[in-house]
């Protein structure tokens, strides 16, 4: 590469620091996405016909609880206000909305303008059944019509961890229990569920154990019911419904009813499924244990028959597993629950009424009559498959309800944590269908551990690998072990539910690593490493995604107030320590000051190419170097007509390239930007870079690649040069 430099007009070009009267013939910014956007095939599109690569973020983990009548973090409790579930509000969640201008321009700021929001079904039919929180909804809708003034889009997450906040995760509101018969205060002393509000000791360290509450009995019944009731819990009914149709008639009404009180926003894309779905005991081939692959083993430890007989009041000794290595955990002691035998029904455990299991008469014991049951149908015998048979046939009923509300509006579907897509057949729903899954290192999550020494690979396990083949060393090798869990994910999703965008919903990292060292000495190296790492894997597989999370609640002690969990990228305890280590005036909207509280912001912020005219080949950024590297096929001149029919492809933006460039990074420093074809500007104040070319100078097959890096300090000026 031959630098050419404009040395007529270098020292012109050097004295000018106020780069903000650039003039310019482009408008936009990378990062904004103020235009309708579609899809052709596997890529989001915008009305120019350009190939979009959109990344964000998750607003806000804090978002599970409510913020009234007192604060939801976890690691409260007032015994009479947690109970109290249908006297909650949770307006003021993700941010009030004085406080929004200030977190959607630093959002706006840090290229992350795809925001997932959160909107979990107890935000929104809280009060009981048919009974929607209007004031909440006019919230939303007030924060959503700022978005597009931000450059912001989103689609709706109808949030859920183990089913509800009432079974140790978030979602589903209170009442749900009631229907399915359950009494949600007893789900402590039964082992139904590890609530963190009722279970936490002060003092205790903050535990990761809610992900257990998938096995437990209060999470895996309500999912069994959700999805299957008509099929395994026949005969359970609640007003004379199906339990299984009164709860999926309220949850699809209820994002319907939202659904139609946002049609008009246009910062809306659409609506996401449900998060992280789970089958509950549906296709389990046996009831005496659960596969300590696919599940978390952790802590008390019922077997799915312990968890029914300890529902219905019978007291059993569970095994207590704790920390491992090399397998995550390990059995330490026994020890006996529900010693006061109470139960969590209103009658009797419905799995005992349809004949999954019964008391010996003799022993008192529980015994197994059936331990397939839920793996086949219990009238035809015919084994199931939870996908086929249960979880996409409701998607596509969720999915046709939203779109009748508004046809352009995506669907955002995700499989099982850890498994492949549904294979989606020709009969199903295909309509504005995009892939969504999500992706963490399990096993630095869980051991809350990173050292950039090693790296495992537990999707290989999970499919069958060995440990040495899962075994990866140093940066390059989790760069290498991360791209390659992300590329089987897309390429997955591809061949399981078709030529489908798709958007990584959820990405992250812990920011409690390795016992906190960031909080207490400041050093967040070993969390650049990790999450640059990761990013780097999302980058070249060229897909787009939501980081998780932003969370406005968070500090170092409490992290997200949510089940010890410490993610979010903005803690507003480093913000207020960060406003006062630097002098840039007192608005908390100053360039500067907009990075307040911004946590591993030199991985999270990085150069990405967000609007692209023609596909996308290679995108690489080197945070070691600063230097990021973008190759794409443009669109020919016969392709640019045939696009004519669904977008403005002769439009002069249609061979316009936008590139995020980060002022974090590149900001008052002299740029070495080189392309192999057509012409670079670059704008600081809008920290994007735009490249152009004309269709007649393209050679058939000719890739286009665009560089930049840093040259030396300077003040927003740039060498532009030919390879």
């Amino acid at each position: 590469m031959q630098l050419v430099e404009k040395n007529t007009i270098q020292n012109e070009i050097l004295s000018e620091l106020d780069t903000d009267k650039e003039s310019s013939i482009y408008s936009e910014c990378a990062q904004h996405w103020n235009t309708p956007i579609t899809h052709s095939g596997r890529w989001f599109k915008d009305t120019y016909g350009r190939t979009l690569l959109m990344r964000g973020i998750n607003v806000c983990g804090s978002s599970k609880l409510p913020t009234h009548p007192y604060s939801g973090s976890t690691h409260l409790y007032d015994e009479d206000l947690f109970w109290d579930h249908r006297n909650v509000s949770f307006i003021g969640r993700p941010f009030p909305l004085n406080e929004a201008k200030e977190h959607f321009s630093r959002l706006s700021a840090w290229g992350l303008t795809l925001i997932r929001l959160l909107v979990p079904w107890e935000s929104l039919e809280h009060k009981g059944p048919g009974i929607y929180d209007e004031d909440y909804i006019d919230y939303l809708r007030e924060l959503i019509q700022l978005m597009p003034h931000y450059g912001l889009k989103c689609f709706i997450d109808p949030h859920q961890d183990t089913w509800s906040r009432f079974s140790g995760g978030s979602g589903a509101p209170g009442w749900t229990f009631e229907v399915a018969g359950m009494n949600m205060k007893n789900f402590k002393d039964t082992g139904a569920a590890y609530v963190h509000n009722t279970n936490a000791v002060p003092g205790d360290p903050l535990p990761m154990v809610w992900p257990t509450n998938y096995t437990k009995l209060a999470a895996s019944t309500m999912f069994t019911l959700f999805f299957a009731g008509d099929t395994f819990a026949p005969n359970t009914k609640y007003e004379g419904q199906s339990v299984q149709q009164f709860l999926n008639d309220h949850f699809i009404h209820t994002y319907s009813h939202l659904a139609e009180r946002l049609v008009d926003l246009d910062a809306v894309m659409g609506f996401e499924f449900l998060n992280e779905p789970h089958p509950g005991y549906i296709g389990l081939s046996g009831l005496e244990s659960f596969d300590p692959i696919t599940n978390l083993i952790f802590g008390d430890a019922p077997t799915p028959l312990q968890s029914f007989a300890l529902g219905d009041g019978i007291p059993q000794k569970v095994g207590v597993y704790i920390k491992t290595w090399p397998f995550p955990t390990k059995k330490s002691h026994d020890r006996i629950i529900n010693e006061n035998k109470v139960s969590i029904w209103s009658q009797s455990c419905i799995w005992k009424q349809h004949g999954v299991w019964t008391v010996d008469e003799k022993t008192g014991d529980p015994v197994l009559l059936d331990t397939q049951y839920f793996s086949k149908d219990p009238v035809t015998g015919k084994k199931i498959n939870f996908y086929d048979d249960f979880y996409t046939p409701l998607v596509n009923r969720y999915a046709q309800a939203i779109q009748k509300v508004k046809k352009e509006w995506y669907c955002y579907v995700e499989p099982l944590a850890n498994e492949r897509a549904p294979v989606y057949k020709e009969t199903d729903h295909h309509h504005n269908i995009v892939f969504s899954p999500h992706w963490y290192d399990l096993n630095c999550n869980f051991y809350k551990k990173y050292n950039g020494r090693i790296t495992h690979d537990v999707q290989c396990l999970q499919r069958g690998g060995n440990v040495f083949s899962a075994t990866y060393l140093g940066r390059n090798g989790a760069r290498k072990n991360y791209r390659g869990q992300i590329k089987n994910i897309k390429e997955d999703g591809l061949v399981d539910m078709g030529e489908k965008p798709c958007v990584l919903g959820e990405v992250g990292i812990p920011m409690d690593l390795n016992d906190g060292v960031a909080f207490t000495a400041n050093d967040y190296s070993s969390h650049i490493q990790f999450l640059d790492s990761i990013i780097y894997a999302l980058e070249s597989n060229l897909i787009n995604f939501t980081l998780w999370n932003y969370d406005v609640c968070n500090d170092h002690e409490y992290g997200d107030h949510w089940n010890g969990e410490n993610f979010s990228v903005y803690s507003v305890k480093k913000a207020q320590i960060d406003y006062k280590e630097h002098d840039d005036g007192d608005s908390k909207l100053s360039k500067d000051h907009l990075y307040d509280g911004g946590r591993v912001l030199e991985a999270v912020l990085r150069p990405y190419a967000s609007k692209i005219a023609g596909i996308p080949t290679f995108s690489e950024f080197d945070l070691a170097q600063l230097q990021y590297t973008f190759i794409f096929t443009p669109f020919t001149e016969e392709e640019a007509k045939q696009m004519e029919v669904k977008y403005q492809s002769s439009h002069d933006m249609a061979c316009v390239t936008e590139i995020f460039v980060p002022y974090f990074h590149f900001g008052n420093q002299l740029l070495d930007i080189s392309v192999n074809v057509g012409e670079c500007e670059y704008n600081q104040t809008k920290q994007t870079l735009y490249h152009s070319y004309s269709r007649t100078e393209i050679e058939p097959n000719q890739s286009i690649k665009i560089q930049l890096s840093l040259l030396r300090p300077s003040y927003g000026y740039s060498l532009c040069s030919m390879m």
